[in-house]
Formats: C-alpha cells, structure tokens, sequence
C-alpha cells in the first residue's frame, strides 16, 4: 500500500531560539489504480493457490512436451506418474529421448546408443542400446520420480514462485484452444494457470523446479490430472511396459570373465568336438545387497587342420563372482577315408551384469498401488 504525506515545516527564522510547528491535515489511501491493480492480483493469487491445490490432490498426472526429431519434425512425448512416484514414459534428456520407468526406487532407462556415449559409457553402449538399463535418478538431469509426483510438483512450484514480483500487474494469455491463463514466471520459464474456474495448472517449465537440470528437459509440460478411465488406461499400461522390461542391464555395475580349464573331446570317425570350460566372473560397482546375475556368452571356436573351422555359442547366467561350467559343440564333415586330425579350440567368453525382476511380482504391486488411487 502506498501513502501520501504532506510534511509539516519547522522554520528557524534569524537567530530566533524559540520554534514553531506547523500542523498540516495529511491524506492517506491507495489511488485508483493501484487498487486496481492489487485486486487482479489477489483474483490471480486465489487461482493459483486453488490450482496447486487441485494439482497437489490429484491420484496420477501426465506431462506432454514436443521436440523435434533428427529431421526437425516436431514428435510429442509424454510421461505419466502417480502420487507415489511410479511413473512410465518418454522424456527428452538432453537432445536424446529417453524411454524411463520408475518403480519405488528403482530407475529403468531405455535410449539409444548415442545417449549411453555421451554419458561415457563408449563400452556398454551397444549392449545398453539394445534393452532396458536399471540405473539411480542422481545419474540424470532431473529424476521425475522425485520431481514430477503431485506433491513433490506442486513443492517445487511454490518455492519457485516466491521469487516471483508478487507487485507487478497479472499478465494473461490466450491459448490456441481459447483458454485463458495467468502466465507467471521470469527468465526461467512459466507458469501457467487458468483464470476461470476450476482453476487448473496448464503448464509449467522445467527449469522452475531445478534452474540446472531443468533446462536440459526443454522449456515446458503441459499438465493433466488422471481419474477415472484415463486412470484405469495408465494402469494397463504400465502393466504393459512392466512386462516388457525383461531382464535389465545393471548400469552402475561392470563384470569381467575369465575361462579356465578348458576342455576339447571329439568322437572318433563322427566329426563331432565338444568343448567345455569353467568361466569365473567378478563383479563391482553393483549397490550393496543387490543380487546381480551374470549373462555369460561363450563363443568358441573350433580348427582342424584340413577340415577348416567351426563355431559354436552358448549362453548362460551366473550369480556375482561365482564360476560356472558351459559347454558347446561343433561337427565337421570328414572325408571317406581313415586319418588323424589335430584339433584346437578357442574360447572366448563376455559377461553382461542384469538386475534380477520379476514382472509379475512387480504387476500384483502396482494393482494394491493403483487400487489406493481408486483405479
């Protein structure tokens, strides 16, 4: 509130010790306009705090962004969570899309092999672009499970909107499907909310919840609330996605194999040779307590001379820093007469580190979880 003063005089006129005051009637009060002014703001400060409110109440929320492709072709993406943090879908990290399901504190990521090498990871990045990878939110700009669940939202809303000019005239904006919004915000992007109730939060930039990890999720998410049908659809499918997990590579973990005692028998007058080995693996990196397995593939191959070479594979899994015992076979086709062959046989063995998960166990959690959200 401004106020108005007119100021008394106290004059000191030559050499006279003796003063005087003046007393002089004063105005107080707000003009016109600046009245004005403070009732739009206290009209958009009612619409926003209902709007938080709402979007802080909601069971599950889905967030909708656009990027543009290699092509520049512009492709949505959307990405939707429930109040308690379980979350499946698409988000653009850093130029790259990136498929995420978020479980408890579980993160499951599945991008590219471009995305894995700009991350470093120039030696997993093939096999890490086949599949899914279980990793931990601090490994990406912003986790969404800590971020965007509806409580944690509206948290970070509230703290960036402290920092707002809480004086300057509400400005709004018409959307391109009529509705009408307050936009707030500043140089980290805005907020927007519907001026007509029910009062709703439209939009919100990234950046808002996290100045440094927020930008590199692009400028802005359109936001909805799920109930209803649209709740029972987000549960299929992330029991869909849940199913496609399979076995997910563990990304904070790397292995090494060795083959040891390897053994060579082949069948007289059949051409056939069986090779058997010991692998040993070891595991680090993996957390405490987690039980990773070991995907071994065992490639041998296998010469004679005269008779050319053959390969074989075989695969199988090991606990963490255990040994197994594989074996395969190869068959060479021999000539219509007796002779005697030297054969050798060359192992070869890689090891890949998964995170053991049980889809179906997974399923029956997520069902009590969404029942609670009344799907």
């Amino acid at each position: 509130m401004r106020a108005r003063w007119i100021a008394a005089a106290v004059v000191l006129l030559g050499g006279v010790l003796a003063g005087c005051q003046v007393a002089v009637t004063g105005s107080a009060g707000v003009s016109a306009a600046d009245q004005q002014i403070a009732d739009r703001l206290a009209q958009q400060r009612d619409a926003v705090d209902a709007a938080l409110d709402a979007l802080g109440k909601a069971p599950a929320l889905e967030l909708d962004t656009t990027v543009k492709d290699a092509s520049g072709k512009p492709i949505g993406l959307g990405f939707r969570i429930t109040r308690n943090g379980d979350g499946f879908g698409a988000l653009p990290f850093e130029g790259h899309v990136v498929q995420v399901t978020e479980l408890a504190d579980d993160l499951y990521l599945s991008a590219d092999a471009d995305y894995w090498k700009s991350h470093g990871l120039e030696e997993n990045s093939t096999q890490f672009g086949a599949g899914w990878v279980h990793t931990v939110g601090t490994e990406l700009p912003m986790d969404p499970g800590a971020r965007f669940a509806p409580d944690q939202l509206v948290t970070g809303l509230v703290k960036s909107l402290s920092s707002l000019n809480q004086t300057a005239d509400p400005v709004k904006r018409k959307l391109e499907d009529g509705t009408e919004v307050y936009q707030l915000g500043g140089g980290l992007g805005a907020l927007q909310v519907t001026t007509a109730q029910p009062f709703r939060v439209v939009s919100f930039a990234p950046a808002l919840l996290d100045p440094l990890g927020g930008p590199k999720l692009g400028t802005g998410f359109q936001v909805k609330s799920l109930t209803g049908d649209a709740l029972k659809k987000f549960h299929t499918d992330f029991d869909n996605t849940v199913g496609g997990l399979g076995q997910p590579f563990d990304g904070l973990a790397q292995s090494s194999v060795v083959v040891t005692n390897d053994r060579l028998d082949c069948k007289d007058f059949v051409g056939s040779c069986t090779a058997t080995v010991d692998v040993t693996n070891s595991v680090v990196g993996n957390s405490s307590g987690s039980k990773p397995v070991v995907h071994v593939t065992l490639t041998i191959d296998v010469s004679a001379d005269s008779l050319g070479s053959k390969t074989c594979t075989t695969q199988g899994d090991a606990a963490a820093d255990a040994t197994i015992t594989m074996s395969c076979s190869v068959k060479f086709s021999l000539p219509n007469r007796t002779a005697s062959y030297q054969v050798l046989a060359k192992p070869t063995a890689v090891g890949e580190v998964h995170v053991p998960f049980d889809a179906n166990a997974v399923k029956a959690e997520l069902a009590k979880s969404f029942a609670l959200l009344g799907a």
